[in-house]
């Protein structure tokens, strides 16, 4: 396949082992945008069938003379390789930006690309909804955001919702002051709620310029003044009033007509439109810390800032950046409004290093960090993070790294993360999020011993770290039948209080221990005695729907475990909001820190009403307790030879109970006629139970009335089992 002009583009043919060639198709369906496609792909079996991939996949059946569009939708996929199976050429696979699909019957039916998390996002922003969401432009798939958590039991496919702004390319930027509004591309702004739209084009007030545009181009909320919104071209664009007017605050901050790069062949430099697309302003950082302060990198290797709301701006560009280092993030400092990083991508170059720029003054001097990652893994992003000084990550053309030391030295982070880009990352309150090119969106949840961490650095001893602030909220339901395990989806966070804890050694066993304000063990764990697993004989489902109970590790280094919140066991009550020890106990020693119970802020309930709702499951419980006592007790006086006959019948009728005859052919099951016993009793309680902790609120008036009655229906049951104790002969 040639990339030329119309007269010499196109398919071009050898059946000699390419001694001589044909021109044997022409159609610029197949050859346009050579630098981006150009795939083609010859039936095993058949030499005039050929494919060839665009913005559509294409087959001839003719070697190549003619071609027919067999696979491509309006929006414009993106096609790029094609596997056929050497044996049997019905078998293919197809590889395109949103994913891989397969046939079986030569091209005729394809399988979805929705069964697998390949999105190509170039940046991630997050809003401040709780749950909250992620945001980007994924390539050839368009915006899209996503939810951190759902109230479903995971994540998938069903929660994934496209967003019109931001195209497949553009930054997204939901308004912080504007819930449900975001912003995207070159600029946009939409209301999610509605699809209400409209293009606030920052370049639509300042005619008669040419604009200059690269794939990507920055689009970012000052966090110090929320109201305060950038764009940058070639020249930096500011709003103030929700996108409806727009100034410019820069000059031209590009470098002004530089060399093609000289590792760049002649020819590559000769196929040149004319069209100056680089030279762009390509990252903008306003200051967390301070609303006048802006930084600004290009894509030709400036760096600029302005310290007085863009009225000036000082060139403190890195002495050893030339032209064609792409500055690709800035991050102004969280803690000091002099500190500043920057990212810097020299793959154009063929200088696959990894930079990483450091500045403490302003911008007067920069120090090289980045010792630790890899050559070959080109920097994308860092990011400082906003509690801890001297936290940073970084994302690579291959993965994540974490600095401990402002820079100094890095390591791996990658953990379960496949080896993929990382083009951006944003941290959000315990929560580490990325855009990955190729495996979607990914979060690291609460990274809070992280930022312990770099406070103790070296330390190896044994570790218990301070929990998050955690969020009372409930694990989700599919409320119906749950999504099938082979369509594509993903895990919630976890629901509960996260434990991170370090072993210096094997250590066995291992205990945790839950205590409430008033010194009361609420909640105990330990390795010598773990939650039994689901014997998969005893039920009605595939065992794969079945969780694996959680068990302490014993190991040495870091582990996690999270308490559910509830209380006693894994079905007991829900802990109420309030302060709560966590306490470690391993290798003979004690370690104890506070967690944090925050109740779920979407809900109208207050703590009070959720303490009070705790009360009375737990007075619930308690007499459920009693129950299986005197239960328990029951039986054993039913064992008794010397009850009389009438005795033994009343005792087994009105006091221990009996279920309903079962029905096979009866999915509903008999009503129970029996209100007095301990079986009613039990099940009665247990419905009342579930009915008090089924909403984060306050118990109503019918379910303490309930409780009442029930709690009088046992001390009656209950005395009439003592009286028949005492007649027995």
């Amino acid at each position: 396949m040639v990339d030329s002009d119309p007269e010499h583009g196109g398919l071009y043919r050898s059946d000699d082992r390419g001694a001589t060639w044909t021109h044997a198709g022409k159609d610029p369906r197949i050859w346009t945008r050579g630098w981006y496609f150009s795939g083609i792909a010859v039936d095993p079996k058949n030499a005039d069938v050929v494919y060839a991939m665009d913005t559509a996949t294409y087959r001839s059946t003719d070697g190549g003379k003619t071609f027919d569009a067999i696979r491509g939708a309006p929006g414009g996929d993106d096609y790029h390789s094609l596997w056929i199976d050497p044996d049997d050429p019905a078998r293919m696979i197809l590889g395109s930006d949103q994913g891989v699909v397969v046939s079986v019957d030569g091209a005729k039916t394809w399988s979805s690309w929705y069964n697998q998390p390949t999105g190509q996002f170039y940046h991630v922003a997050t809003d401040d909804a709780f749950p909250y969401a992620l945001y980007g432009a994924q390539q050839d798939s368009g915006a899209a955001a996503a939810p951190s958590a759902t109230k479903y039991q995971t994540i998938s496919q069903q929660d994934f919702r496209p967003v019109d702004v931001g195209g497949e390319s553009g930054d997204l930027a939901p308004d912080p002051l504007h819930p449900g509004f975001v912003f995207g591309g070159t600029v946009t702004v939409e209301n999610l709620a509605t699809g209400w739209e409209q293009n606030v084009d920052p370049t639509l007030a300042y005619p008669g310029t040419i604009w200059r545009s690269t794939w990507t181009l920055p689009l970012v909320f000052s966090p110090a003044d929320k109201r305060t919104l950038y764009f940058g071209h070639q020249r930096m664009f500011r709003s103030r009033d929700h996108g409806k007017t727009w100034q410019i605050v820069s000059p031209d901050l590009t470098r002004d007509g530089i060399a093609p790069p000289a590792n760049l062949d002649a020819s590559t430099i000769a196929d040149n439109t004319g069209l100056n697309r680089r030279g762009v302003i390509y990252a903008i950082a306003p200051s967390p810390l301070d609303a006048r302060l802006t930084w600004a990198g290009t894509d030709d290797g400036y760096v600029w800032v302005s310290r007085d709301d863009a009225a000036h701006w000082q060139n403190v560009t890195p002495p050893s950046l030339t032209p064609w280092s792409k500055v690709g993030i800035v991050e102004a400092g969280h803690f000091d409004a002099k500190t500043a990083y920057l990212a810097v991508d020299r793959h154009r170059l063929d200088d696959l290093r990894p930079y990483v720029y450091r500045t403490h003054d302003g911008g007067a001097t920069w120090t090289l960090v980045a010792s630790g990652i890899p050559d070959g893994s080109f920097v994308n992003v860092v990011r400082e993070d906003p509690t801890r000084a001297g936290l940073l990550y970084a994302g690579t053309e291959r993965g994540v790294y974490v600095s401990f030391d402002d820079g100094d030295n890095w390591q791996s982070l990658q953990r379960n993360l496949p080896v993929t880009s990382v083009r951006d990352i944003a941290i959000h309150g315990d929560d580490i999020a990325i855009a990955t090119h190729g495996r979607a969106f990914w979060i690291m949840d609460d990274v809070s011993s992280l930022r312990q961490i770099a406070a103790m650095p070296g330390s190896d001893a044994t570790q218990l770290f301070v929990p998050a602030t955690a969020y009372r909220t409930r694990p989700g339901s599919e409320e119906g039948t749950p999504l099938p395990l082979d369509e594509p989806q993903a895990q919630n966070p976890p629901t509960g209080v996260i434990i991170d804890y370090a072993l210096q050694r094997e250590t066995s066993p291992v205990a945790i221990d839950v205590i409430d304000a008033g010194g009361k063990t609420v909640r105990h764990y330990s390795s010598a005695a773990p939650e039994k697993a689901t014997d998969p004989k005893n039920v009605d489902i595939a065992p794969v729907w079945i969780a694996a109970p959680q068990v302490l590790a014993t190991s040495a280094g870091a582990h996690r475990f999270v308490w559910d919140f509830h209380v006693t066991d894994a079905d007991g009550p829900l802990a109420p909001p309030g302060t709560y020890a966590i306490r470690l106990t391993a290798g003979g020693r004690t370690y104890e820190r506070t967690a944090r119970v925050v109740r779920d802020p979407r809900i109208a309930a207050t703590d009070a009403a959720l303490r009070e709702q705790y009360a009375l499951a737990t007075r619930i419980e308690a007499l459920e307790d009693r129950v299986d006592t005197e239960s328990a007790r029951a039986r054993a006086l039913q064992k008794n030879a010397h009850l009389a006959p009438a005795d033994r019948e009343a005792l087994e009728n009105d006091v221990i109970g009996s279920p309903p005859s079962a029905d096979p052919d009866d999915s509903v099951g008999k009503p129970s006629h029996d209100f007095t016993s301990f079986l009613y009793l039990k099940g009665a309680l247990g419905n009342l139970e579930a009915a008090v902790e089924s909403a984060d609120a306050a118990p109503t008036p019918d379910m303490n009335a309930a409780y009442g009655k029930l709690d009088a229906i046992f001390e009656e049951t209950l005395g009439k089992m003592d009286r028949l104790e005492g007649a027995v002969q």
